[in-house]
């Protein structure tokens, strides 16, 4: 299935006021007013995305928003001042439970979670864990920043399945057709279709000009399967030759295009951007692949029977 442009009306705040937490942690990045992200350190090996910043808003189209006088009861007057000289426009405000406001903000097509601290002073953005470990920024994400949920918006992004048919355990992973991370991700998968996993590859076009074309060349073919594995089985070789622009249909560059902006939404900082749903412990998202030994406790298949 084809999706809907990602841009759209979020969904509304659910009734009822958040569970009050105590305590918390925070794990992320410190943003200053001039917007200066330093990229997380990680123990999972990535494709950064950072120095592809200028090659992905061309792709996309951005016309990123100037500062403006944006609506005074979204944010107070030190934290609004804030997103002004940001130059982001701010969604929506919602309750995090444990003292800091959160904010869903938004800069040309690009949307992100945030917390405001220090009564306003400073910006925090990364995930949010509360005292019992819980990671809330992936709750958030799941009520505030995409509408009707990110894993139902991710099911109806047009994906490559590989595994068991009848899955116990379905893992989606965001994949760049030039990561190499993401080709250690298919290669160390395939003994854990055994256990009822199926891995759904979704494309992203964020790390070389010839991405978007080989992502549309996978998605274009007759059957993308044997299309994706191509690419991965010649890797080392360059994989598959990208589809030239003007052969790429208007639904297929526009399902890339919503990819990779829900892939940047979802705050990954490069590839490949791993999705599990754990019942219970909602939505856990991993920057990059982990060791081929952690693979099963991270795509929740350990201790499974």
């Amino acid at each position: 299935m084809w999706p809907d442009p990602i841009p759209a009306p979020m969904a509304r705040q659910p009734a009822g006021s958040e569970d009050a937490e105590v305590g918390l942690s925070y794990t992320g990045r410190l943003l200053d007013p001039v917007m200066q992200m330093p990229i997380d350190q990680s123990s999972a090996a990535v494709c950064p995305t950072g120095r592809y910043r200028m090659l992905l808003a061309l792709f996309l189209g951005l016309v990123l928003s100037g500062p403006g006088a944006w609506a005074a009861p979204l944010a107070s007057k030190p934290t609004l001042r804030l997103f002004n000289r940001m130059g982001v426009r701010v969604v929506r405000r919602f309750p995090t439970g444990l003292g800091i406001e959160g904010y869903v903000i938004e800069s040309g097509m690009h949307r992100a979670l945030v917390y405001s601290v220090g009564a306003g002073r400073g910006i925090l953005m990364g995930n949010l864990i509360d005292a019992h470990g819980t990671n809330l920024t992936a709750r958030f994400l799941d009520r505030y920043l995409v509408r009707g949920g990110v894993w139902n918006r991710l099911a109806h992004l047009p994906w490559v399945a590989e595994g068991d048919p009848h899955p116990r355990t379905i893992v989606y992973a965001m994949v760049d057709p030039n990561c190499v991370y993401c080709h250690h991700l298919w290669q160390w998968v395939k003994p854990l279709f055994k256990d009822g996993l199926q891995m759904r590859y979704l494309f992203v076009a964020v790390l070389a000009r010839s991405s978007l074309g080989k992502a549309a060349r996978i998605l274009q073919s007759r059957e993308p399967e044997i299309a994706y594995n191509t690419l991965e089985a010649h890797f080392a070789q360059g994989g598959l030759p990208p589809l030239p622009r003007s052969k790429i249909q208007p639904r297929t560059f526009e399902a890339i295009r919503d990819t990779t902006l829900l892939f940047g939404w979802l705050g990954f900082q490069g590839t490949p951007g791993i999705i599990v749903r754990s019942p219970g412990a909602g939505l856990h998202l991993t920057s990059g692949v982990p060791p081929e030994s952690e693979l099963p406790h991270l795509l929740g298949l350990a201790g499974k029977p």
